[in-house]
């Protein structure tokens, strides 16, 4: 009984996800400590009111990534499994050449109309330039860190990853603790890492993968606006997910508030660490497996995945007791506030997991306009009418009850989504998981 136990543990240590998953949740918890390490240090020197400045600039930015990024990192990756590797070439090379046009395009409209983005989310029109900038950095970084997914190259990938959190985090406590700086020190460091990572990837685009070439494919262009033209509606809903909370409470609450929502994102994301180091691991390896022209067990997996999505809430309440327990060692007394967001920024997390894991067989399927309003954009309609009034009802937490809430909604929308598009025994893996009533 021993050996045979001893020989499927072997295996499954050797096998490419569970290898690929530790490199990951290594590289993730590099680039989660420094932040973490640093938040005793940061909630010292920058009020409530500077974090949340900061927050609305990661706001501002994913907005722009969402139009500058054409939707372009998930067909890459799918791409990669092709058998025509000159096919990728030309996507990359017309996806990035198409970015660089819709950012021009983009960077006129924000000095056009700085004043009034201003006072929509109360972030000064004279960093939008900044924002503008690291967003498209963040864009040429996605590319990159989509194609070493595909590719399994963990080590790579957290590389970048560490690396940039290094260098903003440095930078930070040079700017903010010893030359006295606000929140602007915290944007001057985010615009240097982001500048040094964006070369970095494009060295390793251009140079090292030799995928980036300066051409525009027509046929390129279409297949992008194929597969991201009806993710447009789904990915803005994301964005509104994600950061529109944080202008309700800027405009209804305060930017203090904003300030603790984010730090409260911040102590939970050892979560989102182990989530999405699953996540980065379980794509290739899924990819491959469905790929295969060889028979498996689909309601093996199916059971797999159904079990890891029960069990995700389980550990994000576990991860909430935690952070609460620890919150008075790791913040400074300002950001107490922060512990009554904690419990359902760590539901949120859970439940993204659970998305991820149903989100990806429509990613393979290539049909992505099944997800055009039925997640994401569906989850977003929720948040733009529960947050206001979850926030009049409950106060400030009633941003993160309402975030909650759409991430339930869009992963609903996913599942089903996930469902048609690449159908999977779900339904016969549930039962077989099911206690078998017996009968006399």
């Amino acid at each position: 009984m021993v050996r045979p136990f001893s020989q499927r543990l072997a295996v499954l240590m050797d096998s490419p996800f569970l290898k690929g998953s530790f490199a990951y949740l290594g590289g993730s918890v590099l680039t989660s400590v420094l932040p973490l390490a640093l938040l005793p240090v940061l909630t010292r020197y920058l009020s409530p009111g500077d974090y949340g400045l900061v927050a609305t600039s990661a706001v501002l930015t994913q907005i722009l990534v969402v139009f500058i990024g054409v939707n372009a990192y998930g067909l890459l990756a799918r791409c990669h499994f092709d058998e025509h590797p000159g096919n990728l070439r030309d996507l990359l090379s017309t996806a990035m050449a198409l970015s660089g046009g819709v950012a021009v395009l983009l960077l006129g409209f924000f000095l056009a109309f700085g004043r009034t983005i201003e006072r929509l989310t109360e972030f000064p029109a004279a960093w939008l330039g900044a924002v503008f900038f690291i967003a498209w950095g963040t864009v040429i970084q996605n590319n990159y860190l989509s194609l070493l997914q595909a590719r399994s190259e963990p080590l790579r990938y957290i590389s970048i990853q560490f690396v940039g959190s290094l260098l903003n985090l440095g930078i930070s406590l040079l700017l903010v603790v010893s030359w006295h700086m606000d929140w602007r020190g915290r944007m001057w460091a985010l615009i240097a890492a982001q500048a040094v990572i964006a070369l970095l990837c494009l060295h390793g685009l251009t140079l090292r993968l030799n995928l980036l070439r300066f051409r525009f494919r027509h046929e390129s262009y279409r297949q992008l606006a194929a597969f991201g033209v009806p993710l447009i509606p789904h990915v803005i809903g994301g964005w509104v997910m994600t950061m529109a909370a944080r202008l309700y409470l800027n405009n209804i609450a305060s930017v203090a508030d904003t300030g603790l929502y984010s730090v409260a994102f911040n102590l939970t994301s050892p979560l989102a660490m182990i989530v999405g180091a699953a996540n980065n691991a379980y794509v290739p390896t899924l990819f491959g497996q469905l790929s295969s022209k060889e028979s498996w067990d689909r309601v093996r997996l199916c059971r797999t995945l159904i079990l890891v999505s029960a069990s995700l809430p389980v550990l994000a309440v576990v991860c909430a007791l935690a952070v609460r327990w620890v919150l008075p060692l790791i913040v400074g007394p300002s950001f107490y506030g922060a512990e009554n967001y904690v419990l359902w920024m760590a539901l949120t997390y859970a439940v993204q997991g659970i998305y991820f894991i149903f989100g990806n067989f429509v990613v393979y399927s290539k049909k992505t306009s099944l997800m055009t309003w039925r997640a994401d954009f569906l989850g977003g309609i929720v948040l733009l009418i529960a947050c206001p009034l979850l926030i009049h009802w409950n106060g400030p937490v009633g941003a993160a009850q309402a975030t909650c809430l759409a991430f339930v909604v869009s992963t609903v929308g996913c599942i089903t989504a996930a469902q048609k598009a690449h159908p999977m025994p779900w339904r016969s893996a549930l039962t077989s998981l099911l206690p078998v009533r017996r009968t006399r």
